[in-house]
């Protein structure tokens, strides 16, 4: 085998894939994926999500170092193919992942030891580029396919107990996570991978975990929401806490017929910032008219810039989320509670009745 295929340490070839081998899914040939001839023929299926956005008041500014997820980490031992120096490089933004389109490099690679084999192949289009990822052994199966960086799957296969996990994260829109298991499917929908993971964490964990951090060159998915949780409530109650119905009225002048009035709801919407998205997002769902459903969304993009998540910014994004309150409420103490509600009242959004957690379960035939 080419050693320059595999990660170097030491003047050794290595695979750090600790507990989490895999094999080949039944829908691939029982070689592919075992060289580049292969692997270029590869289809590939889906992909990681594309954010475009403009400035945005709120996150204009540059962060300190500080408050950045780690960059330098390689992880969760080794990252491979996705550390710093890898063929690609993935970043969590609004807390979706997303390709890192400027940073990657075309062709295939792969590595076969201690009876598990890894390969990746990238292409690209128009500098967009589209990748294909296997690690495979005779324990867990695991796929991660991305086209143009516009949409993302991850299929996760342990065959010893045949429980199977497909993530599906589309452009824009409702994150979708399938968990199968003996005679049952379950089905959970957020608008991001915080809110996925609160519905199961161990489950989601098990299937996704190990590829998340690797993707995130060691940052870690739980440790991420921990801290976000953490921030969120140490913000409580927050200084100049935000009305709904403020953002509703400016909504609704979105379509006033004096350009002026237009002008500026907008340049209030945006000087929100991201505290009000969870807002935006769901009115787009509500009764709008064309107006004001065209100019929302035009908004909406503009409020989630191309910029790497930290746990700040992350709170700072869900603080006013009442699905995601509703989904971490099971670990809250009263106290939280107590505050949690509270500032959902002030922000005219229902208070947290605990009850259980939405789960669509689809029987198999």
């Amino acid at each position: 085998m080419d050693s320059s295929a595999c990660p170097m340490r030491d003047g050794r070839s290595v695979l750090r894939y600790h507990d989490y081998p895999t094999i080949a899914p039944r829908w691939l040939p029982k070689d592919s994926g075992r060289g580049e001839e292969s692997g270029m023929r590869w289809s590939l299926l889906v992909a990681v999500f594309g954010l475009s956005t403009l400035d945005v008041a709120s996150f204009a500014q540059g962060r300190p170092a500080g408050d950045r997820l780690s960059t330098s980490r390689s992880g969760p031992d080794d990252s491979g193919f996705f550390a710093s120096a890898g063929v690609v490089r993935f970043q969590l933004v609004q807390g979706r992942l997303c390709l890192d389109c400027p940073r990657h490099r075309k062709g295939s690679q792969s590595c076969d030891e201690n009876g598990v084999f890894e390969s990746i192949t990238v292409t690209a289009e128009r500098g967009i580029p589209s990748l294909h990822y296997v690690c495979q052994s005779d324990r867990h199966q695991l796929t991660l396919s991305v086209q143009e960086a516009k949409a993302m799957r991850i299929e996760s296969w342990f065959p010893q107990s045949g429980e199977r996990a497909v993530l599906n994260q589309p452009a824009v829109g409702q994150l979708t996570w399938h968990h199968t298991r003996e005679d049952h499917t379950d089905q959970y929908q957020g608008t991001n991978l915080l809110h996925l993971r609160h519905a199961n964490p161990d489950a989601f964990d098990h299937h996704f975990g190990w590829l998340i951090q690797r993707l995130l060159r060691g940052e870690s998915l739980r440790t991420i929401s921990e801290s976000t949780q953490q921030i969120m409530l140490e913000e409580l109650p927050l200084d100049s806490p935000i009305n709904q119905d403020e953002v509703r009225q400016c909504v609704e002048q979105l379509r006033a017929s004096r350009r002026a009035t237009r002008i500026d709801a907008e340049r209030q919407l945006l000087a929100w910032g991201t505290l009000i998205v969870p807002s935006l997002r769901n009115m787009l769902e509500g009764d709008l008219d064309t107006e004001q459903r065209e100019r929302s969304r035009h908004l909406n993009t503009r409020l989630r810039p191309m910029i790497p998540d930290t746990p700040a910014t992350l709170a700072k994004l869900l603080v006013n989320d009442h699905a995601y309150w509703y989904r971490i409420a099971g670990g809250l103490t009263d106290e939280q509670l107590r505050l949690a509600n509270r500032h959902l009242t002030q922000f005219c959004a229902q208070p947290i009745e605990l009850t259980s957690q939405p789960v669509y379960r689809i029987a198999r035939p």
